[in-house]
């Protein structure tokens, strides 16, 4: 067990340990660890208790003695904890080198309080793999609330790269569990202390202590010189994990991104086996607008961290895109619109094309190499899957069409190919008893697989690939490590539940027609479905005409929250004018626009007259702007 805050030294014991053949010698306080402490420190969630509250605000030093009197577990267990987050963690989220890390919490010298910090962050973040019962339910629940309150306590009065790793590491549990209203706290709070301590440029000068004392707050932004390539290149992988998860949850949510791109300035990671020896190499780097020009590029010194941030830069080039509006009904607007789609699907070939031979060789790797070493890998083929389905997904299956734009029978077999390659490498991962070395980002692209499945079904007015339901139980399993994951597994089975009580009603309707048939029922209600869900973003997108006027209420029907979080990945792309969701193709006019104005509700895009259809069905008859098409003589 670590030694306790305020406890003397003298009363320690010294406890010698090997880990990975390197012997550690540590201080240890004698006695048995409790925990029953833990119901009595709960300062922070106290109700009714007018001490308790008041000390939040008043006596922060009382506060600091009473929460940090909560015992880490046994030091034994403390080793085996560390050592699964090596495995099942810092393979995908890398920003801690493993014998710096080891050296600090288990060296010879008890850590200071920046160190059993980390080592809440680190325990908290892994208990999900420790299947040692030694640690009772009660332990971790009580556990999970108090490591919560010391890391952000910490954070809240340390803004420094210690706090940032512990604060980090802390976010992959909340995002792991659900992007709700605490997730996003705590994803802000993490990208403005990356951007108060400079972490998104590579700085020439580092401001030093003054010699006077100053009043100013410069100075407490300030991070000193790096003293070791670890040191500096661990504040690099630092801000590049702060882009990704702040990537992946902007995308999740269809929000715009909290980190913007435009104000960093940073060179990709280096290889993992690079950063542990202390080595330092240049990688690659980025400048133009959007920063899609390569000026520095060493490719041989990148790793699969290297390339995963890579091509969610690709990513958030893709998302934005799809943010802007688009008139469907102007030549001249569509056509630009199809030019950088066309760039934005060129990246993608040529950042694949770029990868390392081995890249190719996943799915055998999964049966010969150490599993650990390649779940690095198998996260970055996710989040290639992710970016191409992100991208063709709006020209596959669009929420709106016009006389010029269609959907593309060519961008759907691209996306019906990509989740196939997901699905095949899921197969090995499943088979080979990996999905616990992979984390909630690669959940997240089982979740837009299976929704692009169901999609896929309700335009082209077909059964469901039977995968979905080999995605449905992958999440499942996943969903015993990251809440996230039980979250999609949950949704996709009332979805899956509707769908086939359509077919079932259809099958034993007396009086049912051709229209109505139990192959075409099962789709119909899946359109049904995404129909819905987009009622639902035109109303949530709507906005008052008079600050005078209260909001209306839309109380959802069942299961239609679930629409929403399902199809709504699909409502682009976004058009420019207004548009109502009608069965047949609607034109819209200034009336229609007035007949918004009349409801107290103002449309967020500018009324004009146009064809417009919002069918979610796919003819084969439709021309195909995005097939290969030979020169004409």
């Amino acid at each position: 067990m670590l030694q306790l805050l305020g406890r003397q030294e003298a009363s320690s014991s010294v406890e010698n340990r090997h880990v990975d053949g390197v012997e550690y010698e540590r201080a240890q306080p004698p006695g048995a660890i409790s925990v029953q402490s833990l119901t009595k420190v709960n300062t922070l969630e106290g109700t009714g208790n007018q001490e308790s509250s008041g000390a939040v605000g008043l006596t922060i030093s009382g506060l600091h003695e009473s929460i940090f009197e909560l015992d880490l577990p046994p030091q034994g267990t403390l080793y085996t904890i560390v050592d699964l987050y090596f495995k099942h963690v810092n393979p995908w989220c890398p920003i801690l080198d493993r014998k710096a890390t080891l050296d600090r919490l288990f060296g010879s010298s008890v850590p200071d309080e920046a160190g059993r910090v980390l080592l809440h962050a680190i325990v908290r973040t892994t208990l999900r793999f420790y299947r040692d019962h030694s640690l009772t339910s009660r332990w971790r629940e009580q556990y999970d609330t108090i490591s919560k309150q010391k890391i952000l306590l910490y954070a809240f009065e340390n803004t420094n790269i210690d706090a940032l790793q512990a604060l980090m590491i802390l976010a992959l549990d909340v995002l792991g569990k659900s992007y709700g209203p605490q997730s996003w706290t705590l994803l802000s709070m993490i990208v403005r202390n990356v951007i108060q301590l400079g972490l998104g440029t590579e700085r020439g000068v580092t401001l030093g202590p003054p010699s006077y004392q100053s009043v100013g707050t410069l100075q407490e932004f300030a991070l000193p010189q790096p003293t070791s390539w670890i040191e500096n290149e661990g504040r690099r992988r630092l801000f590049w994990m702060t882009y990704i998860l702040d990537r992946y949850a902007c995308v999740e949510a269809g929000s715009d991104f909290t980190l913007d791109e435009q104000q960093t300035d940073r060179p990709l990671p280096c290889r993992y086996d690079l950063f542990s020896k202390n080595q330092a190499v240049e990688t690659r780097r980025f400048f133009g607008p959007g920063r899609p020009e390569i000026t520095v590029n060493h490719a041989e010194n990148l790793g699969s961290f290297s390339y995963h941030c890579e091509v969610l830069r690709i990513l958030s080039r893709i998302h934005k895109f799809l943010r802007n509006p688009i008139d469907i009904v102007s030549l001249v607007d569509f056509e630009k619109w199809q030019a950088t789609y066309r760039g934005l699907d060129r990246e993608l070939d040529r950042w694949l094309y770029s990868l390392p031979d081995g890249y190719s060789r996943i799915s055998q790797l999964c049966h010969s190499s150490p599993t650990s070493r390649i779940s690095n890998w198998i996260m970055l083929h996710a989040a290639f899957v992710v970016s191409v389905l992100r991208l063709h997904s709006c020209a596959a299956y669009p929420i709106v069409r016009s006389q010029i734009f269609a959907p593309s029978y060519s961008a759907m077999q691209r996306c019906i190919a990509a989740v196939e390659s997901l699905r095949e490498i899921v197969q090995d991962v499943v088979n080979t008893g990996m999905l616990d070395l992979l984390g909630p980002h690669f959940a997240f692209s089982l979740w837009v697989s299976a929704r692009v499945l169901l999609v896929d079904a309700s335009v082209m007015n077909t059964d469901i690939n039977p995968n979905i339901w080999f995605f449905l139980s992958t999440l499942e399993k996943m969903g015993q490590f990251w809440g996230v994951a039980k979250r999609y597994s949950q949704i996709l089975e009332r979805i899956l539940q509707e769908y086939q009580e359509a077919k079932r009603v259809a099958l034993t309707s007396p009086t049912s027609s051709s229209s109505h048939s139990p192959q075409s029922s099962g789709p119909k209600s899946l359109r049904d479905m995404r129909r819905n869900a987009y009622d639902l973003s035109i109303l949530l997108a709507q906005r008052s005409a008079s600050a005078l006027q209260l909001p209306s209420v839309k109380v959802p029907a069942s299961n239609e929250l679930e629409y929403y979080e399902v199809f709504d990945f699909f409502n682009y792309p976004r058009p420019s004018v207004v548009v109502v969701n009608h069965h047949p193709p609607l034109t819209t006019t200034s009336a229609g626009s007035k007949q918004l104005e009349t409801n107290d509700l103002e449309s967020w895009v500018r009324p004009k007259t146009h064809f417009v259809s919002t069918n979610f069905t796919y003819s084969r008859t439709d021309p195909d702007w995005l097939a290969f098409q030979p020169p004409q003589d």
